[in-house]
């Protein structure tokens, strides 16, 4: 198990190190004192730094017990959990696709509400008014309070 947390955290590092490296490439803005790449940027520094804190420790415990007591468990897709994540993957990547062709009001409401129902609600009622509800006031937020425009796709001149 150590081994395996060992060359995941390297495996993060090198994932953070990258992400951190892309958002020089990010588009600056004049008189904006916080641009697009601030948030990606702490949140790469935020994974580097918990995966060197996983590194260290499991080196430490490789160094004062060498012996593998147990094995690291193995991923199957016929675990229920691994189905759902890959499915919560298969939705978010559908909804990346879509965003531009479809707009944000089409797109964002029915990936809440296969996400909702996905993590297991089944009141469908109420994950529809969570849904577009949440759509709306995401909507309103960005356009109004920030004025940063969504992608609406076909609706393009609607609003």
């Amino acid at each position: 198990m150590k081994k395996a947390n060992i060359v995941c955290a390297i495996i993060g590092m090198l994932i953070s190190g990258s992400a951190f490296m892309y958002t020089f490439g990010f588009k600056k803005f004049k008189n904006v004192p916080v641009g697009p790449e601030v948030f990606p940027r702490a949140l790469s520094i935020a994974l580097f730094i918990c995966c060197a804190i996983l590194l260290v420790q499991n080196i430490i415990l490789l160094l004062k017990n060498p012996v593998e007591t147990e094995k690291a468990p193995t991923i199957s897709p016929r675990d229920k959990g691994i189905q759902k994540a890959l499915l919560g993957l298969l939705i978010i990547v559908a909804f990346a696709i879509l965003w531009n062709f479809l707009g944000f009001l089409i797109v964002t409401p029915l990936t809440l509400f296969a996400m909702i129902r996905l993590l297991g609600k089944k009141t469908y009622i109420m994950n529809a008014i969570v849904s577009v509800g949440a759509t709306v006031l995401i909507f309103f937020v960005f356009k109004l309070l920030l004025g940063i425009t969504m992608p609406l796709g076909f609706m393009e001149n609607l609003f």
